[in-house]
């Protein structure tokens, strides 16, 4: 069932156009990350969607409910929307303790005092924060600070929770374990949100939905495994992940027989093929390293190839490998401590289903 949508957003800033178009459709309960580099218009949509930005054209609604449609002269403030925003900042006042933070709301709406006090210790607990409400943010972690900032947010019980880039103050390890804490809270209360990050680990452990944001537009939607799979295009393959990008040369790709060919190099079967023969956009033939694999130099078969190897890092629990595979520089995930020499010749396979063929939106340039 539709939940929030987002049509047709536009908001410029003088001439500059940091929203264009963006359209999002969200089911109730579903977790939707906005996702892209900073200044692709991520930030300003959840502002707009939260009535801290005004656009210029399109509509929000939210459960049936139009929030803001300029055409109509339609503007709901942000405190009747209904929603709860985690900032970036936490934007916890230093002189209240914590359950004054999370309990402010709830005043300014008119609560009774019992009933305040019996939700701030249910959302505080919630959150993993129970039994703190003395004491003062200043005594608190950042990542406990983070919680406080949730628990206050879901005090107010919202039809649906912003969140804008709230972990990147964390440090590497306590934001990795925090992402799989907001994942858990969110699957566990049903809540729909919108989450934006430019992380693409973040991205990927939180979202049931991500959309992938480039200069204000959409590049691509759809289920993280989706997403890092079947990238359509160049940037969101590269946005999200390594990703190895060969020219591809359309005079030698076979798409009727399932084959393409890389520029100067061999011919691979892909499954994607058919897409060459379907678009007149420049095309590169794209695969992940953890895609390929390492095989006996005795070894034949479609997409088996030769290549010499340029370089070798090992990266803990697998070995990045650097290849030349005619003229064109490869890297490959092999698993484990993989000890090659500079120079040695190795063979290696990647199954057609891993085989993409890709739209090349970020140089322009024509395959040959």
């Amino acid at each position: 069932m539709t939940y929030l949508v987002v049509e047709n957003l536009v908001k410029r800033f003088g001439s500059f156009v940091a929203v264009d178009r963006v359209s999002i459709t969200m089911a109730k309960g579903e977790v939707c990350t906005l996702l892209g580099p900073s200044g692709c218009g991520k930030t300003t949509t959840l502002r707009s969607i939260a009535g801290l930005e005004t656009f210029d054209s399109g509509r929000v609604s939210l459960d049936g409910v139009t929030l803001a449609d300029p055409s109509a002269g339609t503007f709901v403030p942000p405190e009747k929307r209904n929603l709860g925003m985690v900032f970036q900042s936490y934007a916890l006042w230093p002189h209240k303790t914590v359950g004054e933070n999370v309990s402010l709301g709830l005043k300014i709406a008119g609560l009774p005092a019992k009933e305040i006090t019996d939700r701030v210790a249910e959302v505080l607990t919630l959150v993993g924060m129970g039994g703190t409400e003395k004491r003062s943010p200043s005594s608190l972690s950042g990542g406990q600070q983070q919680r406080v900032a949730v628990a206050r947010a879901l005090a107010l019980q919202p039809k649906c929770l912003l969140f804008d880039e709230p972990l990147s103050n964390l440090d590497l390890l306590l934001r990795e374990r925090m992402r799989f804490e907001i994942r858990e809270l969110l699957v566990k209360l049903g809540i729909t949100a919108v989450y934006v990050t430019h992380d693409q680990t973040e991205a990927m452990v939180i979202s049931d939905h991500i959309v992938v944001m480039n200069q204000g537009k959409v590049e691509q939607e759809g289920a993280p495994t989706d997403i890092y799979t079947r990238p359509s295009n160049r940037f969101t393959a590269e946005f999200l992940g390594r990703t190895n990008l060969l020219p591809l040369d359309r005079a030698r790709s076979e798409p009727a027989t399932s084959k393409v060919a890389i520029a100067g190099g061999p011919i691979l079967k892909s499954a994607e093929a058919a897409r060459v023969s379907d678009s007149n956009e420049p095309l590169m033939i794209a695969f992940r390293p953890e895609m390929a694999r390492l095989v006996r130099t005795d070894e034949t078969g479609d997409n088996v190839m030769d290549g010499k190897v340029t370089s070798t890092s090992f990266l803990g629990s697998h070995t990045q490998v650097g290849l030349s595979l005619s003229g064109h520089e490869v890297n490959l995930l092999t698993p484990g401590h993989r000890k090659l020499a500079n120079g040695e010749s190795v063979r290696f396979a990647i199954d057609p289903a891993n085989v993409l063929v890709i739209v090349d939106n970020v140089s322009g340039s024509e395959e040959p």
